[in-house]
């Protein structure tokens, strides 16, 4: 059987290597020469992922049987208009606009009864400045359509409106903006999948911590969340009914919410799996359940329903934090966190001879663990690690 694998790099090497396992022909379009190389790709074509295009015509060439991808939104869109205009498996084309489409998901969330912040679509800083004046501050600015925390930024007063308004600009595709009220509470991240016979399903609940200095990027996610057992098993409930909402009927699905004393909020959606291992490894370690291996089935329309009731065991997924410090000379004792029986898998993002700089989306973190316990196990660990910089 050929597979096409739309987006082959580090994040997709679980998902490759599956495919590998059950002798697929795979074949591969990335959108530059930073794949996996350890695979035995039967092609690969390089190319710009939002290519629609290039990556159909590339798909006419080879027919393949099954067209997949995961943890990018971008990927999804290319291969839903690959699956769609080749008659295969996979998520409809509304449901991957949907998730390319932030402003799409309040309109229609809202529509629904699902509560999600206070929004406007901005065509001007005027917009921006209009809304401030309606709303208190603080508040969030971000692209309509993109991914990775590109982009988005907390503003606490008028002054900061005009570099936000930018900064959202130039990171959206569409060149449009929105703006929201910003919600005080607990920030969640809910894992799921649309079953063959069970329908929209929520598997794995982790509670997000950001840091506002580093532009509202994530810094820890820990499984399962802390929240009242009562409160997450709603906040379970309305993922799957925003699942329902968005059309979200074949394959996993990732969602952020935030958990206020006024309710259960949605902050963003998508039909696919989260990113950094976490539709490989942690949701499903988290829930007990083989997503790869029940999403690469349902591409091949392969008759299989591995559900089960979620477990929801432990396990944390921690982003390392280097202070901006100037340039690295060394890093002592990451192979002791590389060869710790808690730690699944863990990548450094820096080296000898790099200037460290603040964090200012998710492509810019400097690395991270995914580690089977508590938070605090994995802080330890990673507190071990020291970084020495030129003097």
């Amino acid at each position: 059987m050929r597979v096409l694998v739309i987006s082959i790099g580090w994040e997709q090497r679980l998902l490759v290597e599956k495919l590998a396992l059950i002798e697929a022909e795979i074949f591969g379009v990335h959108y530059d020469d930073n794949y996996i190389k350890d695979v035995d790709f039967k092609d690969i074509k390089i190319c710009d992922i939002r290519d629609l295009e290039a990556i159909l015509e590339y798909a006419k060439k080879i027919r393949p049987d099954a067209v997949v991808s995961d943890n990018c939104d971008y990927s999804l869109l290319a291969q839903s208009f690959v699956a769609y205009a080749l008659g295969l498996a996979g998520p409809s084309l509304e449901a991957a606009q949907i998730s390319n489409n932030k402003f799409l998901q309040r309109e229609r969330a809202s529509q629904s009864g699902i509560k999600t912040p206070l929004y406007k679509l901005c065509l001007s800083v005027e917009d921006v400045k209009d809304f401030a004046q309606k709303v208190d501050f603080p508040l969030i600015v971000k692209p309509v359509d993109n991914r990775g925390s590109f982009g988005v930024s907390k503003i606490t007063n008028k002054a900061e409106i005009d570099k936000a308004y930018q900064g959202a600009l130039l990171h959206s595709h569409s060149r449009l903006v929105l703006i929201e009220e910003f919600i005080d509470g607990v920030q969640i991240t809910i894992d799921g999948y649309s079953f063959p016979s069970q329908g929209a399903k929520s598997l794995a609940i982790g509670d997000k911590i950001l840091k506002q200095e580093d532009g509202e990027v994530a810094t820890t996610i820990s499984y399962p969340c802390a929240l009242d057992r009562t409160i997450q098993d709603r906040a379970l409930l309305v993922n799957e009914e925003v699942s329902r909402c968005f059309g979200y009927d074949f394959g996993m699905t990732h969602a952020e919410f935030m958990i206020s004393k006024d309710g259960i909020y949605l902050i963003e959606s998508t039909n696919r799996g989260g990113g950094v291992f976490t539709s490989s490894i942690i949701a499903p370690y988290s829930s007990g359940i083989d997503l790869l291996e029940q999403y690469i089935c349902d591409c091949l329309q392969i008759k299989k329903d591995l559900y089960i009731p979620s477990r929801h065991q432990e396990i944390v997924l921690k982003f390392f934090r280097f202070p901006p410090l100037g340039m690295i000379i060394r890093v002592e004792g990451y192979n002791k966190i590389l060869h710790h029986p808690k730690v699944v898998t863990s990548k450094i993002f820096v080296k000898p001879g790099d200037t460290i700089l603040p964090i200012t989306n998710d492509a810019n973190r400097h690395g991270f663990i995914i580690f089977k316990g508590k938070e605090s196990e994995a802080q330890a660990l990673i507190d071990k690690m020291r970084i020495v910089f030129a003097e």
